[in-house]
């Protein structure tokens, strides 16, 4: 599926099989799918999930209306993020984007237009994601079989240390490794290493947040307008 529009047709028309009441059956999937990639679905997964419960459940799927009847319970696949948890990295968060010039049309006036701030922990960081950061810190070219390797290493120390320490103990190594003029890390679990100072840093950070008032997450307006300053 390309498209929410194409997800939205195949649940009303081929997973519920519907006849009746097509175009709302179909705007609702639309609204529902969309809240669902908002949350960090791609089209793939969602339609994998419903293609699901359809094999799953084939009698009960034909009398559903909503997407949420199937979707309302599922959590998102390969996440490594908890919906409760706030996290430092930069990585992990959602802030607003740098303040822009525009220029206003009436008075030709360049303004400095700005969002309002707001603090979101993002709703999804995979191991592939936790890979990619790795190698693009580290300068590795990576291949099938270095992919398989970090990948059980990665999932390992998953087991004993956060996102959060994982991220920082890159970041951590690969500037002190810079600054010592030593080759970038070649095996992750090296990483070890550097636990005490990135969990340092992760400490200064909080201490920081706290100090500031935002050791917490603060949603942006559902509707956040710009602000214009001359």
């Amino acid at each position: 599926m390309q498209t929410v529009e194409e997800l939205a047709n195949y649940f009303v028309l081929y997973i519920t099989q519907a006849r009746f009441s097509v175009k709302a059956r179909t705007d609702s999937a639309i609204s529902s799918i969309q809240v669902l990639l908002n949350k960090g679905w791609t089209l793939q997964e969602i339609k994998e999930e419903l293609d699901n419960f359809s094999k799953t459940y084939p009698q009960i799927v034909t009398t559903l209306y909503h997407v949420e009847e199937i979707m309302k319970t599922k959590e998102l696949p390969n996440n490594l993020l908890s919906p409760t948890s706030f996290y430092y990295h930069n990585i992990l968060r959602e802030v607003p984007p740098p303040p822009i010039l525009k220029r206003d049309p009436n008075s030709g006036n360049w303004m400095r237009v700005e969002l309002g701030f707001y603090l979101e922990m993002k709703n999804r960081f995979t191991l592939q994601d936790l890979l990619n950061y790795w190698y693009e810190k580290m300068d590795i070219i990576p291949n099938d079989h270095i992919i398989k390797q970090d990948e059980g290493k990665f999932k390992y120390m998953l087991g004993n240390y956060t996102v959060d320490e994982l991220l920082f103990m890159i970041d951590v190594a690969k500037v002190q490794r810079k600054e010592k003029q030593l080759r970038t890390l070649r095996n992750a679990f090296e990483l070890e290493k550097y636990l005490e100072e990135a969990r340092d840093f992760i400490q200064r950070k909080e201490n920081i947040h706290k100090v500031t008032g935002i050791n917490r997450e603060i949603k942006r307006h559902a509707k956040n307008s710009d602000t214009a300053k001359p």
